[in-house]
């Protein structure tokens, strides 16, 4: 199992002291935590962070199948007027760990459509803290904004080039060039 004593928020779990198949474990980050988190992420602050989890072991104990939600309740800077803001993060997730062992038997490991997110078992373990500190990372929004803020306070529109995209259909270039005409450009 990695080191965890560079992990914010560590939670060390060996795969053999879970006595249960499926094992219930709820987690709620300490202030020192916090703080660390704030500034692995970036963030003005982080102020609450709880997790109700859901283990379950797979390929004979080899794998381990990690879902549950995660809530968190942070500061982000606003991308448009600098201005912090407050914003609470609730979300589901759900992720298969295993060892290349579990990989090289012929033991099938059921993946559901929510398993998207692959981790490694080490040593017989893993850091359930770093896989739920890396499932928040996901979460958090790259560009953040206060809700109400739209556009930029020089009167600067900020838009998505996707959704700029999205609108244009198949006939703005016909009547592109037919405005052209009708201007005699």
């Amino acid at each position: 199992m990695e080191n965890t004593q560079n992990i914010e928020l560590a939670r060390p779990v060996r795969i053999k002291d879970l006595k249960k198949r499926v094992t219930h474990v709820d987690i709620e980050a300490s202030a020192e935590e916090l703080l660390a988190l704030a500034a692995r992420f970036g963030l003005p602050g982080i102020t609450g962070f709880q997790a109700k989890v859901r283990i379950e072991r797979l390929a004979r104990d080899r794998a381990v199948r990690v879902e549950g939600t995660i809530s968190a309740r942070l500061s982000y800077q606003s991308v448009v007027s600098l201005e912090p803001f407050e914003t609470v993060i609730e979300d589901s997730f759900s992720e298969i760990l295993s060892g290349e062992a579990a990989l090289d038997t012929d033991t099938e490991i059921e993946l559901t459509p929510d398993d998207e997110n692959m981790g490694v078992i080490e040593d017989g373990g893993f850091d359930l803290g770093e896989v739920l500190s890396q499932n928040l990372a996901l979460l958090l929004d790259d560009h953040p904004r206060k809700p109400e803020e739209e556009d930029a306070p020089d009167g600067v529109i900020w838009a998505d080039k996707d959704t700029e995209e999205a609108k244009q259909n198949p006939f703005s270039v016909l009547s592109d060039i037919r405005d052209r005409l009708r201007n005699g450009d």
